[in-house]
């Protein structure tokens, strides 16, 4: 069992800077009531006050891309990992965040509507690819629509922590993300040996039940009436690393008990 931790930076990362994508572009699409008319020279339709938001969605797509690097044996040859397009989810996994991490760079400087649709598409599939690419056949558990599940949950549970007045449906995201949590290590003890020794190993561990009580207190504090956006965003990170590290620690490997039949 390896930690992974450039796994978890990469995954985590990407999926806030998708979501935060998302929620950005949805603004652009629909600028808030009483929002402010476009001034001379900006672009027509642009909402002004989601512009700052497509630095992070870069530096953290950027970040997350950099932290994917670390997890190869051989960071400076990177690019030879975009040469099997026609076989590997891996290879278009990373040409899509590349794509996307590049499309968020340019929102930074001209964050029109068009461009920013396009960047959140690009992000929304690259989720798609990074939940085909975690679901390893070794891995029973999870070699199925899981990864994609919870990838989603998570990207969109960050991007509106993180984005302005979304707490509504940040509750809604939040509870969905911890039902799915707690639903599928049940489904497991009821599978296979391998499925059932994931979810023993993910119940038992207090990294785990730290995520699940961080999401919960997360929950809680979207009620509160006066809940600070930074403290309510950072506290759903820390909940989304926790739970990653145990997706990545404590998923059994069909090849964990080589050796050892009895």
């Amino acid at each position: 069992m390896h930690y992974e931790f450039p796994l978890v930076f990469f995954t985590v990362l990407t999926q806030l800077a998708v979501g935060m994508a998302v929620f950005a572009a949805f603004g652009m699409l629909r600028p808030a009531a009483g929002a402010v008319t476009s001034a001379p020279g900006q672009a027509a339709g642009v909402n002004p006050f989601g512009c700052k938001e497509w630095y992070v969605v870069a530096g953290a797509a950027l970040l997350g891309l950099a932290a994917s690097m670390l997890h190869l044996a051989q960071p400076w040859r990177a690019a030879t990992a975009l040469t099997n397009m026609g076989g590997s989810w891996l290879s278009r996994e990373g040409l899509v965040f590349g794509l996307f991490a590049a499309l968020a760079c340019l929102c930074c400087f001209k964050p029109s509507r068009l461009l920013c649709v396009l960047t959140a598409v690009a992000g929304l599939a690259g989720i798609i690819m990074q939940g085909m690419t975690y679901a390893v056949i070794s891995m029973p558990a999870i070699s199925n629509g899981v990864p994609m599940l919870l990838f989603a949950l998570t990207s969109l549970s960050l991007g509106a922590a993180f984005a302005q007045n979304r707490v509504g449906v940040l509750r809604v995201f939040l509870g969905m993300l911890m039902a799915v949590l707690l639903i599928v290590p049940c489904v497991w003890a009821s599978g296979g040996t391998i499925m059932q020794a994931t979810a023993h190993a993910w119940l038992a561990s207090p990294l785990f039940w730290g995520g699940l009580a961080l999401l919960g207190a997360a929950f809680g504090l979207t009620y509160a009436a006066r809940q600070r956006a930074c403290a309510l965003g950072l506290l759903v990170l820390c909940a989304v690393l926790l739970s990653r590290i145990v997706f990545f620690k404590d998923t059994i490997h069909t090849a964990t008990g080589l050796g050892l039949p009895y």
